[in-house]
């Protein structure tokens, strides 16, 4: 894998990347400043028991801290059609602890930290590939709010996330990355109670970096722009605007030599309405526009769409089904259009368990790949309306089943399901070995036993 750690030189890492990208962005759209202006249709349950926290002051402290046992049938996403990149199933200990503090929310000044840690242990059996995926990470979020209950607030805000990952390949390279933005938010939502506001509109400004331990190629820095705006004409429905205008820098240039990574402003735009039909029903509707604007090469220019239906069958059940048309950055093509497709459902069985299952599946359809420039042919590409593109199925699922053990003591069992399906390959034009395969298949079974006050 070292021998292709070089993007300019080989294409063949950046297939694996083409179907990381996606993932990537999640982190990203996670991380990016949120107004929490509308309300989702995806309608949850009441937590089976509430945290007593711990009193200091103003202040209330919210400790917790996971054991979990994990089991991923396929670390590295490899698959039987690759050379020297077969699945490998590997088990593993995570130790999660979690702290959260708040003060009062009504104060003039509401704080909000939450951070949690995720240090991983693998059982490797001497596999240094496995070994070099062992780490520490987590995830820091702190907001400070001024003048939540006026007319006008200010939130300063810094979300960091330390993700661990594995590479696509058997590899001691990993793609472990840290991921920062810092900015603020400024809304004006006249009104006396948050709760009866008909009206808010905020606009919400930061700067990102995202940096790779090893894959430096893609490290970017980000400027991102949001407006987002609601307007409740009715008690519980209300249209919403939400827009945003990102400014993407790849801080190595040098791709662009082999047709990689182009720089881009991505704008997107939607409008729509969303809250409840009736007492047991609430949906959305967004419509809209999206353009990834790279500086070269092919760019998504089309429609954007979220629609969804949650449904609250009965006090114990929940159902969600909701389609998606939306864009992700992406290190081998610019870009890649998704339509992802979801359904969900939660249940809980008296007031010990809750049983959460949920299923999506996304239609990827990449940029034109035709210029890349390497020593590797790239197969089964279709045409597409931007020129030779790869095409993927993803299916992604998982069951959790949630028990509440005693007052402070939980436990959660689960399995995960992550699938790619595609014709895609590359192929070494020496050998005429396949050394990526687009596709793959993996399992991951958990269990975790938490302590929380």
């Amino acid at each position: 894998m070292q021998a292709r750690g070089r993007l300019v030189a080989r294409p063949v890492f950046l297939a694996a990347l083409a179907a990381f990208a996606p993932a990537a962005i999640v982190t990203f759209v996670t991380l990016c400043p949120q107004a929490s202006l509308a309300q989702s249709p995806e309608q949850s349950l009441p937590a089976l028991a509430k945290d007593r926290g711990v009193r200091t002051g103003e202040f209330t402290l919210y400790p917790a801290f996971a054991v979990m046992g994990h089991y991923d049938t396929n670390l590295f996403n490899g698959s039987n059609g690759e050379a020297g990149n077969q699945p490998r199933g590997v088990a593993s200990m995570r130790l999660m602890p979690k702290l959260s503090l708040i003060n009062d929310p009504t104060s003039n000044v509401a704080l909000n930290f939450n951070g949690t840690g995720d240090a991983r242990l693998f059982f490797s059996g001497g596999n240094k590939a496995i070994d070099a995926q062992q780490g520490v990470g987590g995830t820091v979020n702190l907001e400070v709010a001024a003048g939540k209950r006026r007319s006008f607030s200010f939130t300063f805000f810094d979300y960091f996330n330390r993700s661990l990952r594995a590479s696509s390949w058997e590899t001691t390279t990993t793609f472990n990355r840290v991921s920062n933005d810092v900015g603020g938010r400024i809304e004006f939502h006249p009104g006396d109670i948050p709760e009866r506001r008909p009206f808010s509109l905020a606009f919400a400004a930061s700067w990102g970096l995202d940096l790779f331990d090893e894959f430096n190629q893609g490290n970017t820095k980000t400027i991102r722009t949001k407006l987002s705006s609601s307007w409740k004409f009715l008690p519980k429905t209300a249209a919403v605007l939400d827009a945003s205008w990102d400014f993407r820098t790849y801080e190595k240039p040098d791709l662009a030599a082999s047709k990689l990574s182009f720089n881009s402003t991505p704008f997107r735009t939607k409008i729509g309405l969303t809250g409840a039909i009736s007492k047991r029903i609430s949906a959305q509707a967004l419509a809209g526009w999206g353009m990834s604007v790279h500086e070269q090469g092919s760019t998504f220019n089309n429609f954007l769409a979220n629609v969804g239906v949650g449904v609250r069958a009965s006090e114990s059940t929940r159902l969600f089904a909701g389609y998606d048309h939306d864009f992700v950055d992406s290190f081998l093509s610019n870009y890649a259009d998704v339509h992802r497709f979801s359904v969900s459902l939660r249940q809980r069985f008296g007031q010990i368990m809750d049983v959460s299952a949920a299923f999506s599946t996304r239609i990827l359809t990449y940029g034109d790949l035709s210029g890349v420039v390497g020593d590797a042919t790239l197969e089964g590409l279709t045409i597409c309306g931007t020129g030779k593109c790869r095409r993927d199925v993803s299916l992604d699922g998982n069951l959790t089943a949630s028990f509440e053990v005693a007052r402070l003591i939980g436990m959660n069992i689960g399995y995960t399901l992550r699938s790619v399906r595609t014709n895609f390959k590359i192929k070494s034009k020496i050998t005429g070995i396949a050394l990526d395969v687009g596709e793959y298949t993996a399992h991951e079974l958990f269990a975790s036993l938490i302590l929380r006050y």
